[in-house]
């Protein structure tokens, strides 16, 4: 497939990840990370407005609206996560690490829960990690100020893991959440984010995939690091943004 965007050290690919890494190479991938459709159809981001709206309280702004992303049904959602887990369990180098962002705790069917065992059916699962995002989540009642990384590791080898402090917690305190604009993706994650899990379980030089990349935030966290990413995003819309972010100066850390 001909990439969208390519330069020394990012590759985008516009199209279906399953279309894309069909034919990957086995052991050839350092690290995926991965921010998927969480399968509800990105539209329950004004319920609180919604509600507050309804007991005359109109001071709620939503965190995001209900623009809808690709593949978000709840069984299209699954489908494509119990792949995505089975490719990065062949593609993987020994030792290599899967970072698989998800949604937090709740309801009858908790999709950490779910997930964790999707993974660790296939990859051995390390730690499920916390990344607070701050006050004030969406919801009622227990509202949902924090989401969680899964994270595993290729069967057959320890995780490749490049922190000497031995103060790597689970819980993720000092990187706040995006509020997205009109024009963003509806569900951006932090660089901030990406950068640190890239930092801990790679080297510069090494390869990081994102298969659903979005516009780029991986990618750019990626060539800021000196690592080499390969995105894949089924929207044009954000291929277009992303390659627009990979042509900037690559920031010196």
């Amino acid at each position: 497939m001909t990439p969208y965007y390519q330069d020394s050290a990012v590759t985008i690919y516009y199209g279906d990840a399953r279309e894309v890494l069909s034919s990957w190479p086995e052991k050839s991938v350092d690290m995926y990370f991965a921010d998927p459709p969480y399968g509800h159809n990105n539209n329950n981001g004004d319920l609180i407005s919604r509600r507050e709206a309804a007991l005359g309280r109109g001071d709620y702004q939503p965190e995001r609206d209900n623009r809808p992303i690709a593949n978000d049904s709840a069984l299209m959602a699954d489908g494509l996560i119990q792949w995505f887990f089975n490719t990065a369990a062949m593609t993987l180098i020994p030792g290599g690490v899967c970072c698989c962002c998800c949604g937090g705790g709740g309801g009858p069917d908790p999709q950490f829960a779910r997930w964790s065992l999707y993974m660790n059916g296939v990859l051995d699962f390390k730690q499920m990690v916390v990344w607070d995002k701050g006050p004030m989540g969406m919801g009622w009642h227990y509202r949902r100020s924090y989401e969680t990384v899964l994270v595993a590791q290729k069967h057959g080898a320890a995780c490749k893991w490049y922190d000497e402090t031995n103060k790597i917690e689970n819980i993720i305190r000092h990187i706040p959440k995006i509020i997205p604009q009109a024009d963003d993706h509806p569900t951006p994650k932090p660089v901030e984010l990406t950068e640190w899990f890239i930092r801990l379980h790679t080297q510069i030089g090494e390869t990081i995939v994102d298969p659903f990349c979005g516009y780029g935030t991986t990618l750019r966290a990626a060539k800021d690091l000196g690592r080499k990413a390969i995105g894949i995003e089924i929207e044009e819309k954000y291929c277009e943004i992303a390659a627009k972010r990979m042509s900037q100066e690559v920031l010196d850390f």
